[in-house]
């Protein structure tokens, strides 16, 4: 398994977490549901990261990863607090180009439970 490419910088200070939760609802159209968990893992946390500051090259490392494992393959990274996960990234990174050719880049991270 591959390792998220080290840049040379920390993804930003206040690294927001959460998960989702997985579930199977019944609703009865009357006010009630019925409730249960689905799967056997029915928690996934994901993470969501922000580089700042990053120059071309480096944005281009990060993304050009991110990108090329298309939200299927997962990969090892180190969470702070965390330590270290196999994720994926779902969704493809955002890119914001800020000025004198540095770039803020962000992602969402979510636990890969598969063995």
């Amino acid at each position: 398994m591959e390792t998220l490419p080290d840049v040379g910088l920390s993804p930003d200070y206040g690294l927001t977490a959460g998960g989702t939760f997985s579930r199977d609802v019944a609703n009865f159209g009357d006010g009630y549901e019925l409730r249960r968990s689905a799967g056997l893992q029915p928690f996934r946390r994901e993470w969501g990261v922000r580089w700042s500051l990053l120059s071309e090259d480096k944005r281009n490392t990060l993304r050009d990863f991110l990108n090329a494992r298309r939200g299927v393959e997962a990969f090892q990274c180190s969470i702070p607090g965390e330590g270290d996960l196999r994720v994926i990234c779902a969704e493809p990174p955002s890119v914001i180009h800020l000025s004198y050719n540095l770039y803020t880049l962000t992602a969402t991270f979510t636990e890969d439970l598969n063995p």
